[in-house]
């Protein structure tokens, strides 16, 4: 009897993060022979070519694509904080993809409206601005919101890790929102600092499925064993 290949599980990172920050789930899912990719999207920008976050949300969703044209086969798409924006563009049209993961992330609709009680406002106020319209977060404040049940080694990799992002996160409106139409699930992390419970709450709702874990941000830190069986049983939920 022939076994059905697992989906390919596409993990799309946050605001000022990168792949890197997937490391232990991508392990963790190839160990269960589970393919497995994490998009990058962050480019060389500014002055002197240093990687920055991107933020157009029209050219994340070029990239997202672009990653997705690479895989044949059944895909679980996951996207962590902002990179829910992307997922939600970026899916429409491909039949390939069979669910969607919301991880304490944006889930927009064609109003741009998110709920007023989802971003922490201590994490706006640390946002920080450059002159050349770029962003960072107060690095004091960093582990505070992102990283607060994770370990000190993590946060140390994280602080060096972390990059611009190339200009403020947009609130405008998607053209159309694939959570709509392909099966969705939404993860809130009650222990946010971030993104806040009760406002992931309130985008969980638009989902088929909500999962609730008492993390922080950041659980591809702190509790990686989560998201690895959630995408590991997806991935055989979803095989071709």
């Amino acid at each position: 009897m022939t076994t059905a290949a697992p989906a390919t599980v596409v993990l799309v990172h946050g605001a000022w993060h990168g792949p890197w920050c997937f490391d232990r789930v991508v392990d963790g899912l190839q160990e269960r022979s589970v393919p497995v990719v994490a998009v990058e999207r962050r480019r060389p920008s500014g002055p002197n070519g240093e990687l920055r976050g991107v933020t157009d949300s029209a050219e994340n969703e070029r990239i997202v694509r672009a990653a997705l044209d690479q895989i044949d086969g059944p895909v679980v798409l996951l996207g962590h904080s902002f990179g829910g924006v992307a997922i939600t563009t970026a899916a429409l049209d491909n039949k390939n993809v069979k669910h969607l993961v919301y991880l304490t992330a944006v889930m927009p609709d064609t109003d741009g409206a998110i709920p007023p009680n989802l971003p922490n406002p201590e994490l706006l106020g640390a946002i920080q601005a450059a002159e050349d319209g770029s962003t960072t977060v107060q690095a004091d404040l960093i582990r505070q919101i992102f990283y607060h049940q994770c370990s000190d080694e993590d946060v140390e990799r994280a602080m060096g890790e972390l990059v611009r992002d190339e200009a403020a996160i947009p609130r405008d409106g998607v053209r159309a929102a694939a959570w709509k139409t392909i099966p969705t699930t939404y993860i809130v992390c009650t222990e946010d600092q971030a993104l806040l419970a009760p406002g992931q709450r309130e985008l969980a709702r638009r989902a088929n499925r909500i999962a609730e874990w008492p993390t922080d941000h950041s659980p591809f830190f702190s509790s990686p064993q989560l998201l690895i069986d959630l995408l590991d049983g997806l991935a055989l939920e979803c095989a071709a």
